[in-house]
């Protein structure tokens, strides 16, 4: 398995956001929504976080934090979490506003995280990729 993770380092990030994901499904059903989120954006944790975080571990692992390939997988992170909080978060008010105001509207307003769900999917993914890299 290590020999199969060092030939292919992007296994890491991706496994990261499966299991993010699943875990995110999985609180969806423990909270009983109505609506399962799995390759969804919005709900806890934030799989897109999980991804670049365990990338951001998977370079540094691979390259050190002196590299440059991890300072543009840290900027790449920080741009990704920050988008995910500001930016989606706002577009999914808009989107609530907008299916009041006009009535027969179904925009998607589930589309941005909290600072929590980020945080939390960030450390998520950074532990499944330092818990992969010392397989």
């Amino acid at each position: 398995m290590a020999a199969f993770i060092n030939q292919y380092p992007l296994v890491i990030p991706f496994a990261a956001i499966l299991l993010a994901e699943v875990v995110k499904a999985t609180v969806d059903l423990i909270r009983r929504r109505h609506k399962i989120r799995f390759i969804n954006p919005g709900g806890m944790p934030s799989g897109h976080s999980s991804f670049v975080s365990a990338l951001v571990v998977t370079v540094a692992n691979r390259d050190g934090i002196g590299s440059t390939a991890f300072m543009i997988s840290a900027v790449v992170a920080v741009v990704v979490m920050y988008d995910a909080v500001l930016l989606r978060g706002q577009v999914g008010k808009h989107a609530k506003i907008l299916n009041t105001l006009a009535k027969g509207s179904h925009l998607e307003e589930s589309l941005g995280h909290t600072l929590v769900e980020v945080i939390v999917g960030a450390i998520f993914g950074a532990l499944v990729a330092f818990g992969m890299l010392t397989i």
